[in-house]
């Protein structure tokens, strides 16, 4: 609009101006502004003092200057500007009604069960976040939540059509994430969506069975924040950044406990773990979790590295991680202990704190027992002396409500034996077949017995010389509904899969497998009802039972008069490690458990 326009609009509307001249205006007289000196000045005889207060607005804004000639008048104007806030994540992510539902689900269903024990401000919020803006993310979450939802339905977990939803939603996030990587490689995009998105693969081949797939995801995530690391300061990196590192490390530390002929872990000493920086006190159950699955990691590298390199024990690297990780466990202990005697008062009494503390209590009791028992001569026997940490493990398990929310704790709580007839009694449960599971494992420690761990067969070509309804499913067993749960944190899974193997005491082990067996819980790899069935067999076998008797309605194992303490199971009848051959198409376990006397022997487990 040109100044004449603008002239005819004042005129038209009588609208008051500013723009006369400096005299006319202190004569508050309507001014014909003629330029350089009006006409009504200078015909009545007045000097024109010009109109320099006009040329001074007019350098500002074109909304400035109209406002200067009439503060009603407002012309040019200008778009607000608000200042740039992140959205919160909300629930509509999609114009695609199935999108908007998956994404509903895992907003309501997958994410809690994520984030049972401990709080992760990375899933709840920056992933959430991330995927109303990202694709790549937004169709891995996608895939999982539909996932997810086919574990806790009785639909089929896996179909062959090629329209199949999960899967294109998979194809999807696949596709652009080779385009955000091309967009990393040139700068054009941050580290962390990078790594996020090598977490969602990860999750989603592991719940699909994929596990060298997995493994491959998983591996290439640790590279980049490997790489990442070493090329900028401690101090720069961000606290996304850090949150994401450690779920990569649970990553890892399942891939150690797991690892099937299609994906045996990869120990090497050219990455060896660090070894966490313990403080004098936690203030956050997180960050002890975190530090606990470096000690962890730490140790099973150890192990591990001892286990396949004889001289291991000669190398500097393996020395010197050794050396630290064994120094670490009391100031651990002490910190934690520190942190739960001064817990915050909004603290206290909350369900999800009270259920990851106790978890973590689980996992270092164990990982404590695995190292103390390696600290004595090769032998079998020496977890026995070891009983009073097992039970502590069993009884904590027993007050977790998400393993024993319908099941009353076992009586009688000791050790005695009930009477021949007579088990304890838990409230029978229904369980349907389970999809993708998985067998589980730890590493043999170098100097003391092995720790009970699934391994990948150490024969690939042999298979297991039962035939496949050899351990058909318990007839008898009633299991609980499924309560699937798909996450990735520590699994309450091992430290009882542990204890049912390597605790003898008959009451002790048979507590752990029934607590396993009336769970419905997979976590990552892991699975309690398949980790059931393989120590259940380990029972049978080191305590020469018939291999045909199932667990009673109540999923107790009844008692055998060959064993009533764990003195009387022979060295020679123990095992010593479990390998294990899934084959997902079968629905079945082929596994291999070595005695300590050599021999092997092999049957397949039904899941």
């Amino acid at each position: 609009m040109d100044e004449n326009q603008l002239r005819q609009l004042e005129r038209q509307h009588k609208l008051r101006v500013k723009t006369g001249c400096e005299t006319c205006r202190a004569r508050r007289v309507k001014c014909d502004e003629t330029k350089p000196e009006c006409l009504r000045c200078t015909k009545t005889g007045r000097k024109c003092e010009g109109y320099k207060h006009v040329q001074t607005a007019r350098h500002g804004s074109p909304s400035a200057a109209a406002s200067f000639r009439n503060s009603a008048f407002l012309v040019v104007p200008q778009k607000p500007t608000s200042p740039n806030l992140p959205k919160p994540p909300t629930r509509s992510l999609s114009p695609d009604a199935m999108e908007n539902r998956s994404f509903l689900y895992f907003q309501t269903h997958t994410l809690p069960k994520w984030t049972e024990f401990f709080d992760s401000d990375l899933w709840s919020q920056k992933i959430m976040q991330l995927s109303h803006v990202e694709p790549a993310i937004k169709h891995g979450i996608l895939a999982l939540s539909t996932m997810h939802e086919r574990f806790e339905s009785t639909s089929p977990v896996f179909t062959s059509e090629s329209n199949d939803f999960a899967f294109v939603q998979y194809m999807q996030a696949v596709k652009h994430s080779n385009e955000l990587l091309r967009a990393h490689s040139q700068g054009r995009v941050d580290v962390e969506k990078v790594l996020i998105a090598c977490i969602i693969f990860t999750c989603y081949e592991n719940l699909a069975g994929n596990y060298r797939a997995a493994n491959m995801h998983l591996r290439n995530g640790l590279l980049i924040l490997n790489q990442h690391k070493r090329g900028v300061a401690p101090e720069v990196r961000t606290a996304a950044q850090e949150s994401i590192g450690n779920v990569l490390y649970r990553f890892d530390l399942q891939a150690m406990t797991f690892s099937d002929n299609t994906s045996p872990y990869d120990y090497g000493f050219d990455n060896p773990p660090d070894c966490p920086q313990i403080p004098e006190m936690y203030t956050r159950n997180s960050d002890a979790r975190n530090d606990l699955v470096g000690l962890m990691r730490c140790m099973m590298w150890v192990s591990g590295i001892a286990n396949i390199n004889l001289n291991a024990t000669d190398n500097p690297t393996w020395l010197r991680l050794y050396s630290q990780v064994v120094t670490l466990f009391d100031p651990w202990e002490r910190a934690f202990d520190l942190y739960q005697n001064n817990l915050p008062s909004h603290e206290q009494g909350d369900p999800k704190v009270y259920a990851g503390n106790t978890l973590l209590k689980m996992s270092f009791i164990m990982t404590r027992t695995i190292v103390a028992a390696g600290t004595g001569l090769r032998t079998e026997m020496a977890w026995d002396m070891f009983k009073d940490s097992f039970k502590t493990i069993v009884d904590l398990a027993e007050t977790l409500p998400t393993l024993t929310a319908s099941v009353p704790p076992l009586s009688p709580q000791a050790s005695t034996p009930p009477s021949r007839t007579q088990t304890p009694q838990l409230p029978s449960s229904k369980h349907r077949s389970i999809a993708p599971n998985p067998a589980v494992p730890c590493v043999p420690s170098p100097t003391g017995p092995t720790t009970t761990a699934f391994f990948s067969s150490p024969s690939p070509t042999r298979q297991p010389t039962g035939s496949p309804s050899e351990f058909a499913l318990p007839s008898t067993s009633k299991r609980k509904p499924p309560s699937f749960s798909p996450s990735f944190e520590l699994s309450p899974i091992v430290p009882l899969f542990v204890t049912a193997c390597r605790c003898r005491d008959p009451i002790l082990r048979r507590r752990a497998v029934a607590i396993l067996m009336n769970c419905r819980r997979r976590e990552g790899v892991w699975d309690s009802f398949g980790a059931a069935m393989v120590a259940l067999h380990c029972i049978k076998l080191e305590e020469g039972m018939d291999l045909a008797v199932d667990p009673g309605t109540d999923n107790w194992l009844p008692l055998t008069s060959k064993c009533r303490d764990s003195s009387q199971v022979e060295e020679s009848k123990r095992v010593q490690d479990v390998f294990v051959n899934v084959n997902m198409a079968d629905r079945q376990i082929g596994v291999n458990y070595m005695m300590c006397n050599g021999v092997p022997v092999e049957k397949y487990v039904k899941f």
